[in-house]
Order: C-alpha cells, then sequence, then structure tokens
C-alpha cells in the first residue's frame, strides 16, 4: 500500500513538472523590441547613380534583454530614369527569436523602389523579392511592397520629415502543407532627416502583425542611419 502511495505521488510530480516544462517551452506570440539598422554607401560614379552598400542590422528583443536578429551583407544600388531605384543585395541572418530556436538564413535580394514627389509629398513605394536560403529547412521566396509618404516639417530651426507607411508580406512558406500567402502586416510612423551632406537618419516606431510567425506581434522602435562616403 505504501509503495503503490509512493508511486502514485511520484508519477503526480513527473506528470507536473511534465506539464509545466511544456507550457514554459510555449514560444510567446507578442515582443518589445529595438531595432538598429546601418548602411555605409560608397559611390561608383561622380553622379552616385551607382553606388555599392554595406549593411549591417541589430535587433534586440525577448522584451529588449537580448539580441534576436543579427544580418551583415553588401549589394549594388543603381538609379535610373529619375525615380527609380534598382538594387540586388545579400543578406546573411542569424535569428534566435525565442528560447531554442535558432535560425540562419541566406537571403537573395532584388529591390526596386519608386520615388515620386507629389507637391511638398513624397510617395516612396519598396518592392522587393528575398529568396531565402535555410540550413535544414525548405527554401522559400517573400514578397514584400512598402508604402512610405513623407512631408516637409519644421520646430524652430530643426528642419525633418515626418512619415507614415505600411508593408506587407506574401511568403511561399508552407504550413501543414498549405502555402502561408499573406502572413505579416507592419505600421510604421517616425520622422527622417538629412543630418549632414553625408549622413541621413530616421527614428520610428513599427507595429508588426504576423499569426505565423513566433513572436509575430511585435512593438518597436528603431532607428537607421546611412553613411555616404566621399
Amino acid at each position: 500500500m505504501l509503495f503503490r502511495l509512493f508511486a502514485g505521488v511520484l508519477a503526480g510530480c513527473i506528470l507536473f513538472i511534465t506539464v509545466a516544462q511544456a507550457q514554459t517551452a510555449v514560444p510567446p506570440r507578442d515582443d518589445h523590441q529595438f531595432w538598429h539598422e546601418t548602411q555605409i554607401v560608397k559611390p561608383l560614379d561622380e553622379a552616385k547613380t551607382k553606388n555599392l552598400v554595406f549593411i549591417g542590422i541589430l535587433r534586440t528583443g525577448r522584451e529588449l534583454h537580448r539580441p534576436v536578429d543579427e544580418r551583415i551583407g553588401a549589394g549594388v544600388s543603381l538609379r535610373f530614369k529619375k525615380y527609380f531605384t534598382f538594387m540586388p543585395f545579400y543578406l546573411y541572418t542569424d535569428q534566435q527569436p525565442f528560447a531554442g530556436r535558432h535560425i540562419n538564413e541566406h537571403r537573395l535580394v532584388a529591390e526596386l523602389t519608386i520615388k515620386v514627389p507629389v507637391g511638398k509629398f513624397t510617395f516612396t513605394d519598396r518592392n522587393r523579392y528575398e529568396r531565402r536560403v535555410r540550413h535544414r529547412e525548405r527554401d522559400f521566396g517573400v514578397y514584400r511592397n512598402r508604402l512610405f509618404i513623407d512631408h516637409p516639417a519644421k520646430l524652430g530651426s530643426f528642419a525633418f520629415k515626418p512619415f507614415i507607411g505600411a508593408e506587407i508580406f506574401y511568403s511561399t512558406q508552407t504550413t501543414g502543407g498549405r502555402p502561408q500567402d499573406l502572413v505579416r502586416v507592419r505600421y510604421l510612423a517616425g520622422i527622417n532627416k538629412q543630418i549632414t551632406s553625408q549622413l541621413y537618419g530616421e527614428v520610428f516606431y513599427v507595429r508588426q502583425q504576423d499569426g505565423v510567425a513566433r513572436p509575430g506581434n511585435v512593438h518597436a522602435v528603431g532607428t537607421f542611419l546611412r553613411y555616404t562616403l566621399k
């Protein structure tokens, strides 16, 4: 009788520990993050229509406790017909979105940006296709479309441009044998400024909604710097 009681208590403890571990291992749906990107641009001609671009990206997440996304890459920016810029580039990414999940990717990217002034407004439409090559996982493609609108403003002698934007993501990755299709939406708002003749910067807030990735629902504050060499 005592042995059966002991065995029952032991089994109950093991079950409790197993359930507790399973609950703590559930990937989070939400996160608060900080994003930063730096680009170093080397002009290849006097008109600066052809540029070599070096890219570095760092994102801190898990409630701002540790890096969750590091990227490094390079590409060539080609501006033509005044309003169009084509930029093929490569990115290597290393992601740790939550404990126990580690993703390495090689991204082959083709990007076409159309920037059109309308009065004092500037409309920027960026179309990007990414081929994501993963270790030990199936490769897939992602199409991203981002629309930005900015307008000049001034506070005293401080000139800047507030902007708003939205970006949608379509993916060929499958879940349960079905393509994911529209997987992510981002909404952005911030300001940009040409700080010096060589340095451009942005500060922004982004709200991401994603029902597939974990974490998929993200609130983030971000900064972007682009330095153009002489």
